[in-house]
């Protein structure tokens, strides 16, 4: 008895060559695709991150303003805002000071980085003890 052993079929060595080629490259092209897609989104959040930061340092100098306001009416009762007030490397208005009642409502604005906040504390006039503060 004779075995004829079956041919294998084989690609050519210099097809074998450029398959593995083609193979290296699209393998390449999908992990740079990836690479592109997570590094994108971790820049793009630095900026989410860097305007959440602006607008909490923006909020921070507002109240510190509001702060600053209340301090005065504790020194002068007549106080009455309307001033521009630099809080460390940044800035504040304060708003000309209102009377309801017997409340007083100080207001204060500030600007950093683009990132605008608006705050209004109310507090007795007499007391000055915090009935409401809001951002609006």
């Amino acid at each position: 008895m004779h075995y004829h052993n079956k041919k294998e079929r084989s690609l050519p060595l210099g097809r074998r060559g450029y398959i593995a080629i083609i193979s290296a490259i699209i393998i390449t092209a999908i992990l740079t695709v990836i690479a592109l897609v997570f590094s994108s989104s971790n820049f793009l959040g630095r900026f989410d991150t860097e305007n959440a930061e602006m607008k909490s340092i923006s909020r921070e100098v507002a109240r510190g303003c509001l702060e600053y306001a209340r301090l005065q009416i504790s020194l002068n009762s007549s106080y009455a805002g309307g001033e521009l007030k630099a809080i460390a490397s940044s800035s504040c208005y304060i708003l000309p000071i209102q009377t309801q009642g017997p409340n007083k409502i100080i207001q204060a604005t500030s600007t950093v980085s683009n990132k605008n906040t608006n705050v209004r504390l109310t507090i007795n006039g007499t007391t000055l003890k915090t009935i409401s503060e809001e951002e609006y």
